[in-house]
C-alpha cells in the first residue's frame, strides 16, 4: 500500500475515519502495518537513536530505525514530548524527520506548533486529558463535563488549528464536545476516548492485544489478548536456553560439525612453529 502523505490525510477528513496506534518495537510497527492501520506514533528522543524505547514486557529495539523499517508503508509520527524552546522544537523535528518521520507530536503550546508549520514540519499536539498536565485540570480524570471546561477545550482547539496544527490528540473529552471540535476545525482530531465522531480513533497497541500489564483504561478495548502467545514464546525460549547449557555442561555441544578443523600436517606444522 502506499504510505499517506499529509495531503491525503486532509482529503479524508469527513469522509473516511481512520485508525491510529501508539507502538514501541518493530514486531508492533510490523503486526499493525500488516493489518492496515493508517497511522503510526512512537515516542523519539535523542536516546532512541542509541538504546532502543521503553516496550511491552517483552520487546526492545536497538533503535528508531527498526520501527520505522518495520512500517515503511504507514505513516508514522515521531513523539517530542515537550521541548524546552521553538528552536529545540524544530532542531528535533528536524532530527525526526531525518530519522523517518511524517510528522512529529509536540506536546507544547500553538505558538510552538507555528513555528513548527512556518519550517514546513508537520505537528500534531493534544488538547483534553493531557497527562503531564493533569495537574491543571484535576488530576486523571475527563476533561469538558461542565460548560466552562468544554469551552476552554474548544478553544484550545481553535488555537491549534490556527498555529497551523495538522492534527490534535482530543484525550477524554465528551463525544458531544469532541463531536463539535471535530466539525470546526481542518485539523485531523484523533480520539482518545472521546467518541466516534472524530477523525481518527487512537488507541495504544498494548490496549489493543493485551500486553498493557496495568489496567486497561475504560477509552479501550482488547481485541485480542495475546499474552498467552507471549507466554508460550518465553517459555519455549528458556527451554531452548537451558538445553544449551545441558549440552554445554554435558559436552553433546560443540560437535564437529559446529567447529573449525584444520589439516593433520598443517596442524604439525604450527605445533613446530611455536615450539
Amino acid at each position: 500500500m502506499a504510505k499517506l502523505t499529509v495531503k491525503d490525510l486532509f482529503e479524508k477528513k469527513g469522509k473516511q475515519k481512520l485508525t491510529e496506534l501508539y507502538v514501541t518495537n518493530s514486531l508492533e510497527a510490523y503486526a499493525s502495518e500488516q493489518a492496515g492501520i493508517d497511522i503510526l506514533i512512537v515516542s523519539f528522543k535523542k536516546e532512541t537513536l542509541r538504546t532502543g524505547v521503553p516496550t511491552n514486557r517483552w520487546f526492545r529495539d536497538a533503535h528508531i530505525s527498526d520501527i520505522r523499517n518495520a512500517a515503511p508503508n504507514t505513516f508514522m509520527i515521531y513523539g517530542l514530548g515537550q521541548l524546552p524552546s521553538k528552536e529545540k522544537a524544530i532542531e528535533a523535528a528536524l532530527l525526526a524527520r531525518d530519522n523517518g518521520a511524517d510528522a512529529v507530536y509536540c506536546g507544547n503550546s500553538p505558538a510552538y506548533i507555528e513555528a513548527l508549520r512556518n519550517e514546513g514540519l508537520p505537528a500534531v499536539s493534544h488538547i483534553g486529558l493531557i497527562p503531564y498536565k493533569s495537574t491543571w485540570t484535576g488530576g486523571f480524570k475527563a476533561v469538558g463535563k461542565d460548560a466552562e471546561s468544554a469551552f476552554k477545550v474548544y478553544q484550545d482547539a481553535l488555537a491549534y488549528d490556527n498555529a497551523g496544527a495538522i492534527g490534535l490528540e482530543v484525550e477524554c473529552v465528551p463525544d458531544r464536545v469532541a463531536e463539535i471540535i471535530t466539525k470546526k476545525v481542518d485539523l485531523l482530531t484523533l480520539s482518545m476516548g472521546s467518541g466516534p465522531k472524530c477523525d481518527v480513533e487512537f488507541l495504544f497497541i498494548q490496549d489493543v492485544i493485551g500486553t498493557n500489564t496495568d489496567r486497561v483504561p475504560k477509552h479501550a478495548k482488547v481485541f485480542k489478548d495475546t499474552n498467552k502467545s507471549y507466554d508460550n514464546l518465553l517459555n519455549d525460549t528458556v527451554e531452548g536456553l537451558k538445553k544449551f547449557v545441558n549440552d554445554v555442561n554435558s559436552k553433546e555441544f560443540p560437535t564437529p560439525k559446529n567447529i573449525v578443523g584444520i589439516e593433520d600436517n598443517e596442524y604439525e606444522k604450527f605445533l613446530n612453529k611455536i615450539g
